[in-house]
Order: structure tokens, then C-alpha cells, then sequence
């Protein structure tokens, strides 16, 4: 009898940025983690992760303002 089955996307940081612009440039704000998990179809913890290291040491995002829906992509992916 085998485990239980997990089904689950890997996420890229490429993924990410794009998800972000291309919500960001359709609503006009940036989306909230869970809905980064949704468009992604990973979980948010993951998602939670991949943004810390855009915004720590990548320096591909920013946070204009210390609210809900404020990150920037400052640089893309080359």
C-alpha cells in the first residue's frame, strides 16, 4: 500500500515576478500572498519564502509602503 499523493507545482522566481506584473498591471496593486498561492496553484508558505528572497537578496521587489498590496518589481529576470 503506497502513501498519500501529493500533487504540487514548484515555483520559480520567474514565475513569481511574472504572476505579480501581470496582476499588478491588470487590477492595478499587487496581490496578496494567497492569491500569489492561488495564480501559482503552490501554498502560501511557499510563496511566503520566494518573496523574502526577492526582497532580501535579490533585489527584484520592493515594498513602497508598509500596508497590504504594495510590492514593486524593480528588476527583472534576465
Amino acid at each position: 500500500m503506497a502513501g498519500p499523493r501529493f500533487d504540487y507545482n514548484r515555483l520559480s522566481n520567474h514565475a513569481l515576478l511574472d504572476a505579480i506584473k501581470k496582476y499588478t498591471s491588470e487590477h492595478g496593486y499587487s496581490p496578496t500572498i494567497r492569491e500569489l498561492a492561488k495564480m501559482t496553484g503552490t501554498g502560501a508558505s511557499t510563496v511566503h519564502a520566494h518573496l523574502n528572497g526577492l526582497l532580501s537578496s535579490g533585489g527584484y521587489l520592493r515594498i513602497e509602503q508598509p500596508r497590504c498590496r504594495v510590492l514593486r518589481v524593480v528588476k527583472d529576470y534576465d
